[in-house]
């Protein structure tokens, strides 16, 4: 008679917990562990299973969505936090804290120098 875990077994159930799990933000080792089982049993089971699979990637989805929609409705009503958030992350060529420089030599190729070193001997 073997002895150990019992195999697993992707379930309605499971679908519902591991959207749920990745719609909250956990990454996928974490999803795992909650379910009892490795990692590399999860990314089987990702393979084997496009149901299972979509459950992921639909609640990760998910939670994105429904955070960036508060973010938005919170940028909206003038957090300034929100707004400068939102703007630094959506677009960046124009909202940065730091500006960025690139130095160059001639046509754009790598700059020259010269080091000289003095060694006197006594």
């Amino acid at each position: 008679m073997a002895v150990g875990r019992p195999p697993f077994e992707i379930t309605p159930e499971v679908i519902a917990k591991v959207e749920k799990l990745a719609a909250q933000g956990l990454a996928e080792y974490q999803i795992a562990a909650v379910l009892g089982i490795h990692r590399l049993t999860l990314q089987g089971k990702k393979e084997e299973n496009s149901d299972f699979n979509d459950a992921i990637k639909n609640g990760k989805a998910k939670g994105i969505a429904k955070i960036t929609n508060k973010l938005f409705e919170k940028a909206n009503d003038g957090d300034n936090t929100s707004m400068i958030f939102y703007l630094k992350n959506r677009d960046p060529d124009n909202w940065e804290d730091v500006q960025k420089r690139k130095i160059t030599g001639g046509d754009g190729g790598p700059v020259e120098s010269e080091v000289t070193i003095n060694v006197n001997y006594k």
